[in-house]
């Protein structure tokens, strides 16, 4: 398949499976170390599983590299890169995965960031916004209904989670240095003195990946008023691929 241009996103989703004899030869050494010392089986799963879908995405991109070449490097804060073998386009992708769903994001446009959060979860949505989120933030949380709440707090830490993640400096930037409000038809973020960044470099998609999953994904570029697609994409267990339907999006300002 062709990987995407720089006016599209492909999102992925993947579906659960586990490592069948022999297909642990696609990780690395460390990481093989890594998955054999991992004694919960869900995050044992979860840490294969994501290390293949990553391995599968990129061979489908380019297919000449077979799922084992493929080597990483992360970032000071964890963030994975492609390190070889070299990709002949540029390709920015990031990874989320929680109790029931493993998510990826790809694209040539700039630097992306995506969260997926399972929402049935306990959650004291109120206390952990007082501690996490900005004062604007939390004041527009509590102006809600109480039934509103919950759903608000998962846009809310979706959107915050894919901004850091598409930064690539993960929760070592403040979550309360910036703002997302819904007051107007769009997502739209600020900044404080800590923070310097620029709403103009971003763009913002929320959406429910199911009844029981709420998604963000950020795209940080040097012109983020160009029209930017989103794709969905299913990958089935048996590595089969099929059209993922993106129902509910919600974009911010100029997206498409």
């Amino acid at each position: 398949m062709n990987p995407p241009t720089s006016g599209k996103i492909h999102l992925w989703r993947v579906d659960d499976l586990a490592p069948k004899d022999g297909q642990n030869n696609i990780l690395s050494v460390s990481e093989r170390d890594r998955y054999e010392s991992i004694r919960a089986p869900r995050i044992k799963q979860q840490y294969w599983q994501a290390r293949w879908a990553v391995r599968h995405a990129l061979s489908c991109y380019a297919p000449q590299v077979t799922a084992q070449q493929w080597q990483f490097s992360r970032n000071d804060y964890g963030r994975p890169s492609v390190l070889g073998p070299q990709l002949a386009f540029p390709l920015d992708f990031n990874i989320s995965h929680t109790r029931g769903a493993l998510v990826m994001a790809f694209t040539a446009r700039g630097a992306v960031g995506v969260d997926v959060e399972y929402i049935q979860r306990e959650c004291r949505a109120l206390a952990v916004a007082q501690r996490y989120f900005s004062a604007s933030e939390l004041a527009d949380l509590r102006a809600l209904p109480e039934s509103l709440q919950r759903a608000r707090f998962f846009d809310l830490w979706t959107l915050k989670e894919a901004y850091i993640k598409a930064c690539g400096m993960g929760l070592a930037i403040p979550l309360g240095s910036f703002s997302f409000d819904f007051a107007a038809p769009e997502i739209g973020i600020a900044f404080d003195e800590r923070r310097k960044d620029k709403p103009e470099r971003w763009r913002f998609w929320s959406m429910p990946l199911s009844r029981s999953h709420q998604l963000a994904i950020a795209l940080g570029c040097d012109d983020a008023t160009q029209d930017v697609a989103i794709e969905g994409i299913r990958l089935h267990a048996d590595g089969q691929l099929s059209p993922l339907a993106l129902d509910g999006l919600y974009e911010s300002e100029g997206a498409s």
